[in-house]
């Protein structure tokens, strides 16, 4: 009897270890370690708008996964790529990065994790339509962007107006300007009743943000060109008519002081800063900037509306121009750990860092949540009214992807908005012969 009751206890025991050592499998499989050991994951982020929503979200995510930790590093505006491109040359990137350079060029270098086994085909169902592209979040059908807003989200640029200092100068918002006209008249009020005090106009000396803008106004005028490219006839269009009169346009707001003399001088941050200040009464910038008004520079009295164009004519931005996201290091060394807060940010992700902050409409479709300011519903509308689906020219013809790279290295310029920066400041005498 007592042999039978110890061959009895003996086996519990081995089934007690047995089941111990089940559960640390289980551990593991969601990313922590049977000894308690603490993984840390590198992210870096080089957007300034989702710089507060990233910590909410990684510390939501580190209270659920304790052995797992993310160390994010915001990366400054005006260097982030410089700084991650000199992370690639000398194999030292993160374990996760957010997306700043070209998608074919990263995965020829071997930089980027194949990310078909987080999202699978029933994954991918689960986004907007045309947010899975060719050279933006896929490569050869193969995911390597973990896609944050929707095809129609993140419009560049929309007009937001300083209603306190409308109300100032007794202009009403019904008077804020629809065309190019409207915009230069106001502008010469608004310097009259204010004695010169506020430009009219708040704008800055980054080639990127000139570069959206004066490409949108041009769409209104020649809708055929986008990107300095002419899709119609096939070739190169940096001297279209929509380009060169959006130019001298921005020009002539700068030589009458209707845009701010600063603007020159300084960077998308501080001209932010101005508007909101009271400075200038009207700024030029996307549907991320409603959230950085109100969190940012605690000012909420402000109206948002489209951008003037020549005539008030349509303007467009191309669904999906953009890839916002997340890369994955090819070379990682925790892929098991990375793979885990992929897969945790698939379901909380886009609520956190967009439909509780309005910053956009969020890739994923379904994502419920509720406006976290008033004119969220405005941003919004006007999104949908200026984002256009339109054909990709790298999934018609795998080849564009080639040529746009090799046409963009040739040039003797930094971009499009470097060279209008420079005419606005006069170290650009002619800006159809420098396009040119």
């Amino acid at each position: 009897m007592k042999k039978r009751f110890s061959l009895l206890f003996v086996i519990s025991i081995i089934l007690l270890i047995a089941a111990c050592a089940n559960n640390d499998n289980v551990e593991q499989s969601d990313g922590s370690n049977s000894d308690g050991e603490v993984v840390t994951l590198e992210l870096w982020n080089r957007y300034p708008e989702l710089r507060e929503p990233f910590n909410v979200l990684i510390s939501e995510f580190e209270e659920e996964h304790p052995n797992i930790k993310i160390e994010k590093q915001d990366l400054p505006l005006d260097s982030h790529e410089a700084q991650l491109q000199t992370a690639i040359s000398s194999g030292d990137l993160p374990d996760m990065f957010t997306t700043a350079t070209d998608l074919a060029t990263l995965v020829e270098n071997e930089s980027l994790k194949n990310l078909d086994e987080v999202f699978t085909e029933d994954v991918r169902d689960e986004f907007y339509e045309g947010t899975w592209w060719e050279n933006g979040t896929t490569l050869n059908n193969s995911v390597y962007v973990f896609p944050f807003k929707s095809p129609q989200s993140g419009l560049m640029s929309m007009m937001y107006y300083n209603i306190d200092v409308l109300e100032q100068l007794g202009i009403s918002e019904e008077e804020v300007p629809t065309t190019w006209e409207e915009f230069k008249d106001i502008g010469v009020r608004i310097l009259d009743e204010s004695d010169g005090s506020i430009a009219p106009f708040a704008w800055n000396n980054e080639g990127w943000t000139t570069d959206r803008l004066a490409s949108m106004m041009a769409t209104s005028i020649t809708p055929e060109n986008f990107g300095f490219f002419n899709y119609k006839e096939g070739e190169p269009a940096y001297t279209s008519e929509g380009l060169l009169e959006s130019a001298e346009f921005l020009k002539e707001l700068f030589d009458d002081g209707i845009m701010d003399q600063n603007s020159v001088e300084v960077g998308t941050m501080d001209a932010e800063a101005h508007f909101a200040a009271g400075a200038n009464a009207f700024w030029i910038s996307g549907a991320w900037t409603g959230n950085q008004l109100i969190n940012d520079h605690n000012f909420s009295n402000w109206g948002v509306t489209s951008i003037p164009t020549k005539n008030e004519e349509l303007y467009y931005l191309p669904a999906a121009s953009e890839a916002d996201g997340l890369h994955v290091n090819n070379d990682t060394e925790h892929w098991e750990e990375v793979k885990v807060f992929l897969e945790y940010a698939l379901e909380n992700l886009h609520e956190v860092l967009y439909v509780n902050t309005g910053l956009g409409v969020p890739a994923k479709m379904g994502v419920e949540g509720e406006h976290s300011f008033e004119q969220q519903q405005d941003i919004a509308e006007l999104e949908m009214e200026h984002v256009i689906p339109s054909p990709k020219p790298g999934q018609v013809n795998f080849d564009a992807i080639q040529f746009d790279r090799d046409f963009n290295s040739a040039l003797d310029i930094g971009g499009v908005g470097d060279a209008i920066v420079g005419y606005l400041s006069g170290n650009v005498t002619d800006i159809e012969a420098e396009l040119g």
